[in-house]
């Protein structure tokens, strides 16, 4: 029946006298309309390489997120350690962290990587940076968020540019 309501040909609708021609026409006009809705949309898988995340998904990424970010701030940036007064906290963020990995759960910050326009990240700015050759991220803001290789979150990061005689500070 529904190749029939598909069909090129709206005559072949007549074989079944109990639907309206109309009904049936507004019903076939219909489903083109979501067809083609869903082939337009930004979130169809083939319009886009990443599948849409669902719930479940999206909250593990949020949760991630947080451990990250509690675990960045209670780090010293200039030597890689736990500051003293978060030393006896950062081993349940790190025990979190390590739950995740055992999940298949994967985050990726980049920070004081070489900068790629492949990477699974979206750039908010970037910052003419003194001693530096090639393009580098210097701060993540948002982790890149996997799943068993599945991307959940798309990271949030700031990109270090070699400075130049034009885009030196005064």
């Amino acid at each position: 029946m529904m190749q029939l309501l598909l069909a090129a040909d709206p005559k072949q609708l007549a074989k079944f006298p109990e639907i309206p021609f109309a009904k049936a026409m507004g019903e076939v006009q219909a489903l083109k309309n979501a067809t083609a809705a869903a082939a337009a949309s930004p979130t169809a898988p083939s319009m886009s390489g990443i599948e849409p995340v669902d719930a479940l998904g999206s909250s593990i990424a949020a949760l991630a997120t947080h451990i990250w970010r509690a675990r960045t701030r209670m780090v010293d940036p200039k030597t890689g350690a736990p500051r003293e007064e978060t030393r006896r906290l950062y081993r349940h963020i790190e025990g979190a962290l390590e739950v995740f990995a055992s999940m298949g759960v994967r985050l990726s910050d980049w920070a004081d990587q070489p900068y790629d326009a492949g990477l699974p990240v979206k750039v908010l700015s970037f910052q003419p940076t003194p001693d530096i050759s090639c393009d580098t991220v210097i701060e993540a803001v948002r982790p890149a968020v996997f799943w068993q290789d599945r991307l959940l979150q798309v990271g949030e990061v700031i990109v270090g540019i070699p400075q130049t005689s034009s885009n030196k500070l005064p």
